[in-house]
């Protein structure tokens, strides 16, 4: 491990038409100790000749896997300090590095950036500023940034998945290992659960932008519809995550889970009730309340209550 430097993955599969740009943001970065390294998971277009011209990337190949797996591939051959992962459809600040740095040395585990996403056509949009789960942690700042103790790194990481990997910069001593290869979209927060869950972990995250995430079609989150996501994400490796960690769980914690599957039920009730799927609302409706049936019934009778009240403004 050499000291003082960032070993930076960058997964790819098919997008070489848009990887040399992350490439080429990393290269810009004005923190000098890097180590890049992009790793092909399969891809069947270019991508072996575009890396091929960048001297200073290292280029690993596999079969097609996954962008966990491809990932720990990278992971495997890092020499950093620190570690960092960039989507190749991402672009990277060139002071990305060198902020979160400044911040990570002294004593935390990991940063995390404010991004700006683009979707193309509804302009720019800074992703903190409207997040919620962010902003009730805004207690101690440094400068631009705001310091998170141990106890409340693991709560924000239980409620939510703060940040996608390209807003990270980890230590990585911290890493109990990779990311989870059973994870269909959620690799980036189980790793972020593994580590808070095995140790203290005292964090750091800016509400300045630092990189821009572009939203298309082949975005594994961000570009497609709410029921593919809700499949993968919610119902498959949410309640994975539950029983990976819950023996580390205290009762509190197992709650603040199990609440957020249920609203993804409600959530998803009120989508097939919008479609008239009158079977799918009542099935979703059930698993709501055999998981969380205080909390489920609470935002049911909230929603009414919203309900009636825009009912009686309107007359």
């Amino acid at each position: 491990m050499q000291r003082g430097l960032v070993s930076v993955i960058i997964p790819t599969y098919n997008r070489a038409h848009l990887l040399a740009d992350a490439i080429r943001s990393v290269l810009a970065q004005d923190y000098p100790h890097k180590q890049i390294i992009v790793v092909d998971d399969g891809s069947q277009d270019n991508t072996r000749q575009l890396v091929s011209g960048f001297a200073e990337v290292e280029y690993i190949y596999q079969p097609n896997q996954g962008q966990a797996a491809a990932r720990n591939a990278g992971l495997r051959h890092c020499q950093g300090e620190y570690v960092a992962s960039l989507d190749s459809d991402d672009i990277w600040d060139p002071g990305f590095l060198s902020s979160g740095l400044e911040q990570l040395r002294p004593e935390l585990s990991l940063v995390f950036m404010n991004w700006r996403a683009d979707s193309g056509h509804n302009g720019l949009e800074s992703f903190f500023r409207q997040a919620a789960a962010q902003q009730l942690y805004l207690t101690r700042a440094v400068g631009d940034w705001w310091h998170l103790n141990s106890a409340q790194t693991r709560r924000m990481m239980l409620e939510t998945c703060p940040a996608p990997s390209s807003a990270l910069i980890i230590r990585r001593s911290v890493m109990p290992g990779g990311w989870n290869e059973q994870m269909l979209i959620a690799d980036d927060w189980c790793l972020l659960l593994d580590i808070v869950m095995q140790q203290p972990a005292a964090a750091a995250f800016t509400l300045t932008p630092h990189w821009l995430k572009r939203i298309h079609g082949e975005n594994i989150y961000d570009g497609r519809n709410y029921v593919a996501v809700a499949q993968e994400l919610n119902f498959h490796d949410e309640p994975l995550l539950l029983e990976r960690h819950r023996a580390r769980l205290q009762r509190s914690e197992v709650l603040i889970l199990r609440q957020r599957q249920a609203q993804h039920y409600v959530e998803y009730a009120y989508k097939s009730y919008k479609h008239a799927e009158k079977k799918a609302m009542l099935r979703h409706m059930v698993k709501a309340f055999s998981i969380a049936p205080v909390a489920t019934g609470r935002r049911i009778v909230l929603a009414l209550a919203d309900y009636l009240r825009n009912q009686y403004t309107k007359g």
